[in-house]
């Protein structure tokens, strides 16, 4: 495993590579808000094999740079992806996206139908297809309300509020406590906080940006959809919703799997499942 940081237009994203070049397409696995690659420690050793697979942190998150006046909308992360995957030399990948990652991996596979050959949308907050209506849980409505505090208050207000706020997410609150103490980290600094403070700004705008990737037909690759079965962020009415989404888009041919037990995490919760889930899709 080798870790690199790599420009792009004056910011750099933090990314490594796991497992073993081989015949299949590149794995490349997105996470969401407020967390960063290591949602997926637990997931890469069950990646099925001879398939190079690439981890990043978003920009703001992670090791990556902090935004500055950088957007970090779902339409400006999904453009920098795209660049990653240009300057890594990845022609053609299979994309794992959580949560707010999963909104940026449809909006790649979307705009670059030639780049993406399958797409797997994990836990997906920020994915719609009408405008004002993305899945946002509220406990994080409420904290970006408060943005223009938390930017005079010292960054352990923030941090502290987002962990409280986030902590439902988790079927297990022991172990997501600990997992939360490691994505928060870096928004434990001011840096971190104004960085926070622009993931939370830029939710709101991000609102519409997945309405093209979800119009009919306009996903074209095999393309899952994995929920939680005890999810926050979606309840009935909203994974009905997003599950139409899907289906409209790829022309009722995506899979769609519940996982029992799980709630927002599934990278963490059922990494097993998560792992053979990606095998059965690569494989379509």
């Amino acid at each position: 495993m080798r870790g690199e940081f790599v420009d792009l237009n004056g910011v750099r994203l933090y990314c490594y590579a796991f497992g073993q070049r081989g015949a299949g397409h590149p794995i490349v696995l997105v996470h969401g808000s407020f967390t960063s690659s290591h949602l997926w420690q637990d997931v890469l050793p069950r990646l099925p094999k001879g398939h190079r697979v690439l981890v990043l942190d978003l920009l703001g998150h992670g090791r990556s740079d902090p935004p500055g006046s950088t957007s970090m909308t779902v339409a400006a992360h999904a453009d920098r992806l795209a660049q990653l995957l240009d300057v890594m030399g990845v022609r053609e990948a299979m994309l794992v996206g959580h949560g707010m990652g999963a909104a940026v991996s449809a909006r790649v596979a979307h705009e670059h139908p030639d780049r993406i050959a399958h797409l797997m949308l994990v836990n997906p907050t920020l994915l719609s297809g009408h405008v004002n209506e993305a899945v946002l849980n509220h406990r994080v409505r409420r904290v970006a309300a408060l943005v223009p505090l938390w930017r005079r208050l010292a960054p352990s207000w923030l941090a502290s509020a987002l962990h409280a706020a986030l902590l439902p997410c988790f079927a297990h609150r022991d172990a997501g406590a600990r997992s939360l103490d490691v994505y928060l980290k870096p928004f434990r600094l001011r840096d971190g906080r104004d960085a926070a403070c622009a993931q939370l700004s830029a939710l709101a705008l991000s609102r519409g940006d997945t309405v093209p990737a979800l119009a009919p037909g306009a996903l074209q690759c095999p393309t899952a959809l994995v929920l939680g079965a005890t999810d926050p962020f979606l309840d009935d009415a909203r994974s009905a919703r997003v599950i139409n989404w899907v289906k409209t888009a790829t022309d009722n041919t995506a899979t769609v799997h519940s996982l029992p037990g799980v709630a927002h995490v599934a990278p963490e919760e059922a990494p097993d499942r998560l792992g053979t889930l990606v095998s059965e899709l690569i494989t379509r």
